[in-house]
């Protein structure tokens, strides 16, 4: 919930910084007033006080209207507790390389994060629409994933196959299947790049 409330902070920041300019003129006024008004008791510290309680009370107002909209800010994983994730191995890569070896074509520059990562989901598990800032390879162990992509072409892998997802492409996997699900991930990320970046919105129906 923190999570949810931090992006929607942020993803009002424009709309307030737009409604800044408005209010500042419709206070102006208001301030003018004001002074006028209490122009022999009014210390001049004190005169930008309702202008700040205003604009953070605006600001918490179109929060609330964001958040209460029913909006979604990302396609949800889970359920919650479904899945299960052991780091194997984590470490950076100390050389480059540059090779074109069919069917194998790869290139890196700089140091990579190389991830490995052994996980398993319940049946019925999603990982919800998001994308990788590198390429993810994934070796089914045991049961099966369903794999969306941003094409909305399907694809079920099972035992003793893998899949591969590229980076920055919107995917969804599930366990569609009866049984738990049991993989191992390679993750080759550049070195401090995300992991994971949830997207906002589902593709294809599907979450």
């Amino acid at each position: 919930m923190l999570s949810t409330v931090r992006r929607a902070l942020a993803q009002t920041d424009d709309q307030i910084d737009s409604m800044a300019p408005a209010m500042d003129g419709a206070l102006s006024s208001i301030d003018q007033t004001d002074r006028f008004e209490r122009k022999s008791v009014m210390h001049p510290s004190t005169s930008k006080a309702p202008r700040r309680l205003l604009l953070v009370g605006a600001a918490l107002a179109v929060v609330a209207a964001f958040v209460g909209s029913g909006v979604a800010t990302a396609t949800p994983a889970g359920p919650a507790g479904g899945l299960t994730a052991v780091v194997l191995a984590d470490g950076t890569t100390m050389n480059e390389v540059n090779f074109n070896s069919d069917p194998i074509k790869l290139r890196t520059k700089d140091q990579l994060e190389v991830l490995q990562v052994s996980q398993t989901a319940i049946s019925g598990w999603t990982s919800g629409w998001h994308e990788h800032t590198g390429a993810v390879f994934v070796n089914i162990t045991a049961g099966s994933l369903t794999f969306y992509d941003s094409s909305c072409n399907v694809t079920t892998v099972t035992a003793g196959h893998g899949y591969i997802e590229s980076p920055y492409d919107p995917i969804l996997a599930r366990n569609e299947g009866s049984v738990q699900a049991a993989w191992i991930t390679t993750q080759i990320i550049p070195s401090g790049a995300s992991r994971r970046i949830d997207q906002p919105d589902p593709l294809c129906g599907v979450q």
